[in-house]
């Protein structure tokens, strides 16, 4: 049974390593995007700043019409995330991989304590990471949105823990 657990174990490391890097790479390039379009944003924010002294000034529906466009305008400023917080991101699957690294290691070299650490940490890093990361909605062709991979990353790391943690608690019943 330990060799199953083991075999399925490196699996899922391996499926944890693949969607990792490729969430690190797409938290990158959102990075990438928002550096290039920071000069866009200022010219955005310094235009609806001066829609909404424009529309103090108007009365009747035109007033309401453009009232609820600002609105829309300044909520969509305020969803794009700041690049802190993509780098926060960055480093959160930094640490995953590490997890899932370490999860590897314990497949081989069952250690109780450790596998149980292992486990709740990655259930608690996945959730971090998940409630951080940014709902950026994507286009009709444009992939998935960086929560969707959050979970898509994660949790092959929660399986990695879980089989280190039964490879663990097999061994110390042998023993």
């Amino acid at each position: 049974m330990k060799t199953v657990l083991r075999i399925f174990g490196v699996l899922i490391v391996l499926l944890a390593f693949l969607f990792i890097g490729l969430s690190i790479w797409r938290t990158g390039t959102d990075k990438d995007d928002l550096r290039e379009n920071e000069i866009e944003m200022t010219l955005a924010k310094a235009q609806l700043e001066t829609l909404k002294k424009e529309a103090a000034s108007m009365t009747g529906e035109s007033k309401k019409l453009m009232d609820e466009q600002i609105a829309t305008a300044d909520a969509a400023i305020k969803e794009i995330p700041s690049e802190s917080i993509l780098t926060v991101i960055q480093v959160l699957f930094a640490v995953m991989f590490v997890v899932a690294l370490a999860a590897a290691i314990f497949l081989f070299r069952p250690n109780l304590k450790f596998s149980q650490i292992l486990l709740i940490g990655s259930v608690v890093l996945l959730l971090v990471t998940y409630f951080i990361s940014p709902d950026i909605e994507r286009g009709e062709y444009s992939g998935m949105n960086n929560t969707t991979l959050a979970l898509m990353s994660g949790i092959p790391v929660i399986f990695a823990g879980l089989f280190a943690f039964l490879v663990a608690r097999k061994s110390a019943v042998k023993a």
